[in-house]
């Protein structure tokens, strides 16, 4: 005997997506992990055999967390250090070499992201573990192994990466700890890459001229050596001429130069920006606007807990209120961003994150202030709840 497929019938104050409101009030026919059909009440309709649920709220779609680093979820916030290489060996790298401990961070992710509001996840994975981890949970994850590798290392790190299995992408940490060979062979293997990109100052001076903090660092450690080819030129001017053409997922992006624009936009990467991650590492104003001006594609990551200042959750729901307090940014253009771009820069089905018919990643519902329901979103201290 077949089992009966749950069919349900969501009726709220409005519906909204990344469109803006598509009803009000709205409803939503759901059966089994399939959205049927959205619209006002009258358009949907009477259904029978149906779970009834009234709503008092906003329903949107769940949203989309481009870049996170959830096993980095054990500490709380840390405040800043002096520089970037002060962060990453103080902060960084103690917590990378706690095995015991990225497992208990990782869930600890997953939990702080759904309470946030985010089903789809893009997620940094600093192991293979993590990984694994972050793919039996409820979150609809991408995992990107992260690989490290410059000069003669670079041999080793190929390696890891033909070894990756087929349910996993891969993340070239970023231009100051990966070299063209790695980036090469990951653009070439067929997988989803993630890569770090013009995240800081410093980053674009080694690239350009192999100086600077990084290149201290990496004679610091040991870790030159006289293969290690320069880049020459800016890591966005670098990179792209190494992918070829393929498209990738660039978290950052903070430093840009204006010929960038439209380069980024012709090459369909998408750039994964981490507004409360910049303002905490005190970068300078980030271009997004220009960016979805040009045509590129920009969606929000939170990156680490690290760095937020919101320790009950991990959400791009408070980056996109973030912009909207800062920068008075449109908001049909912060949900898109939140949701739609997101998905597609994962390689995702954006009908996981509208009212479209077809398979869902999940419903919210939001507070209503009374106003219009697209700014009752942005306005609100609070996080939605889960309907669906």
């Amino acid at each position: 005997m077949s089992q009966r497929i749950p069919r349900n019938l969501i009726y709220a104050d409005a519906i909204v997506d990344y469109r803006g409101v598509l009803a009000s009030p709205g409803a939503i026919f759901i059966e089994g992990e399939t959205l049927v059909d959205a619209g006002t009440p009258e358009a949907i309709g009477s259904i029978e055999g149906v779970s009834v649920t009234q709503i008092n709220g906003v329903v949107t779609p769940s949203f989309v967390n481009t870049h996170s680093h959830l096993d980095l979820s054990g500490v709380g916030n840390e405040p800043p250090r002096d520089s970037f290489i002060d962060w990453l060996f103080e902060v960084i790298k103690p917590i990378r070499l706690d095995a015991d401990g990225i497992q208990e961070a990782v869930h600890k992710g997953i939990d702080l992201s759904l309470k946030g509001g985010c089903r789809i996840v893009g997620d940094i994975a600093g192991t293979q573990l993590a990984a694994e981890i972050v793919e039996s949970s409820d979150l609809l994850s991408v995992s990107f192994v992260e690989l490290f590798g410059l000069g003669e290392k670079q041999e080793a790190a190929i390696e890891t990466l033909q070894l990756i299995p087929e349910t996993f992408e891969v993340s070239p940490h970023a231009p100051y700890s990966c070299g063209k060979e790695l980036y090469q062979a990951s653009f070439r293997s067929g997988k989803k890459v993630a890569t770090h990109l013009s995240e800081s100052l410093s980053e674009i001076e080694y690239a350009k001229f192999q100086t600077g903090e990084f290149d201290a660092a990496l004679k610091l450690l040991g870790a030159w050596d006289e293969t290690i080819e320069p880049w020459g030129g800016h890591p966005i001017d670098a990179l792209l001429a190494v992918a070829d053409g393929v498209p990738f997922l660039a978290a950052h992006v903070n430093y840009i130069e204006e010929h960038h624009l439209q380069m980024l936009a012709d090459s369909n990467i998408t750039v994964a920006y981490c507004p409360r991650a910049s303002e905490y590492f005190g970068h300078c104003e980030h271009r997004y606007i220009s960016m979805l001006d040009a045509g590129v594609r920009v969606s929000l990551g939170t990156d680490s807990l690290l760095c937020l200042d919101t320790p009950d959750r991990i959400s791009v729901i408070d980056d996109l209120r973030y912009l909207y307090k800062r920068d008075h940014t449109d908001p049909l253009q912060l949900l898109t961003m939140g949701t739609v771009n997101g998905a597609v820069g994962l390689g995702l089905h954006p009908n996981l994150v509208t009212l479209d018919p077809g398979e869902t990643a999940g419903l919210l519902v939001f507070e209503s202030l009374g106003g219009d329901p697209i700014t009752d979103i942005m306005k609100s201290d609070k996080m939605p709840d889960w309907v669906f």
